[in-house]
């Protein structure tokens, strides 16, 4: 056993951890298609996971990237980022924590797609308690009820799924894409980025690798080693979740892919943090996805 933060804080040392399985050799997984857009009603006493499969599945819609801004929860469970106890992994969850509702979530996305052939999501969001405190975390879909009828909007793809998997390099489950139709293309790009990986440079590689020189990101959920923030303080806590609020992709001065990307970062104590992440300073902790929708030349 390990003690859990000297752990985590000796890996940071470098901000560039060692997981503890063998490093997979594909470091970023990305795949455009078309898009197919549109809203989810969610009906009060639902279960959020079977609400939104029962609109989803029908449709084909193998991976989307939902705005959960507006939804309405209660009960509600959800973990927050939190130092592993052993040397199995870099970080953990924390314990499950409950609120009755109903709670509106003022922020958040979650991923949608497939676990063990069945539909799942991973959703992290921002709130304010009944005390006007601000709360962020992971929501359990399965754990959460719809605390008032309420919708959602979704921009989904039917040609790339988002399947969860066991990952040896990291000792979770994660989301990746994988391509229905290999020959598929269109305005949604979905991507997946792996640990040690700079965030917002890796998000202009896959801009630039798909043609991508005007867009928006749908979607970003995952986490970084701490983070370094334009102008801002440095957290260097290594257990964080991040949330993307707003991103839009244009150009530098020579036609390359640029990315202006605002977050939100919830670290191990419940602090939230938000700020513009720096280039080439922000590492991936476990994984990243994203969704980005764009305009081609």
């Amino acid at each position: 056993m390990h003690d859990a933060t000297a752990y985590g804080k000796a890996l940071n040392s470098a901000r560039h951890l060692t997981h503890p399985g063998p490093i997979d050799p594909t470091r970023v997984r990305s795949y455009s298609s078309g898009s197919r857009a549109g809203t989810i009603r969610l009906p009060e006493g639902a279960i959020v996971m079977d609400a939104i499969a029962a609109h989803l599945e029908p449709l084909e819609i193998r991976s989307a990237a939902l705005d959960l801004s507006g939804l309405v929860l209660g009960p509600m469970q959800f973990v927050m980022p939190t130092y592993s106890k052993t040397a199995e992994h870099v970080a953990y969850y924390s314990e499950t924590y409950f609120r009755d509702g109903p709670v509106t979530i003022e922020e958040g996305t979650a991923t949608y797609g497939s676990r063990d052939g069945r539909p799942f999501l991973h959703g992290h969001v921002l709130w304010h308690d009944e005390d006007g405190t601000q709360r962020g975390g992971h929501i359990l879909p399965f754990d959460c009820r719809i605390g008032r009828d309420c919708e959602i909007a979704y921009v989904g793809s039917q040609d790339i799924a988002m399947e969860a998997r066991f990952d040896p390099e990291t000792n979770f489950t994660l989301f990746g894409p994988q391509a229905v139709n290999p020959k598929t293309s269109g305005d949604l790009v979905v991507a997946q980025i792996r640990p040690n990986e700079d965030l917002v440079d890796t998000l202009e590689r896959v801009c630039a690798e798909h043609g991508v020189t005007s867009g928006r990101v749908l979607s970003l959920i995952g986490s970084t080693v701490g983070a370094r923030f334009e102008g801002g303080p440095a957290i260097d806590e290594v257990p964080t979740e991040i949330l993307g609020l707003k991103g839009s992709i244009g150009t530098d001065g020579v036609g390359r892919p640029r990315l202006e990307l605002e977050i939100a970062l919830i670290d191990a104590a419940g602090n939230i943090h938000r700020g513009r992440p720096s280039r080439h300073e922000n590492p991936v902790l476990i994984c990243v996805e994203a969704f980005l929708q764009f305009h081609r030349d």
